[in-house]
């Protein structure tokens, strides 16, 4: 008997069917059947960060608001003149610029990486400032449309749809509890607003 076959047994136990040849054997793959949008959640969450799905923009406005108050924000670094009309109908103080004095940011990104559960950015979100440089507390405002599988997915669509304007500083945050790497300038509080009508 070959160590193929041997090994096949190990693995799969035979019932009373003769042995078939070696070219009947089937190897095991390690590829999930969940959907994206289920991989990526539990290993975000798994990973430390904080799930918000919103049906609409007034669902993101009432999360975001609970947000807000839950952590007792007074000011929010944001680049984005969508995000920023969201923080003016909530009255909320806005910096532009990267400072000390503000804990939190408010951004887009570039995609939400199933695999991992991370998050991935350019400097089209952080207005080419490093990652290093944004504050411990990130709240992301993406849509579904924005998950992928995993990086080489997410940099070929970044190729294909930004060919005339590919951003620079492309980098991936994630959750402190993910892989230990709480002292990793990428582990961040991460609040995400995942919004399905945007």
């Amino acid at each position: 008997m070959s160590m193929w076959k041997k090994i096949k047994q190990l693995i799969i136990p035979q019932s009373d069917e003769t042995e078939k040849d070696d070219s009947d054997l089937e190897f095991v793959t390690f590829q999930t059947r969940e959907p994206i949008d289920v991989l990526f959640t539990r290993h975000f969450v798994t990973g430390g960060g904080h799930f918000f799905y919103c049906e609409n923009e007034r669902e993101a406005l009432e999360n975001l608001k609970e947000i807000i108050d839950h952590e007792q924000i007074d000011e929010i670094i944001c680049f984005d003149e969508k995000l920023k009309s969201l923080l003016n109908r909530l009255n909320v103080k806005q910096k532009n610029v990267f400072s000390s004095q503000s804990d939190f940011a408010l951004i887009e990104c570039e995609y939400l990486v199933a695999f991992d559960g991370s998050i991935m950015l350019s400097s089209h979100q952080t207005n080419g400032r490093k990652q290093e440089d944004l504050p411990s507390n990130v709240i992301v405002y993406a849509c579904p449309g924005q998950l992928v599988s995993n990086i080489s997915e997410a940099l070929q669509r970044l190729k294909s749809t930004k060919n005339d304007n590919i951003p620079t500083n492309i980098t991936s945050i994630r959750g402190k509890n993910l892989h230990n790497v709480d002292s990793s300038s990428n582990a961040k509080n991460i609040y995400l607003l995942l919004v399905e009508q945007v």
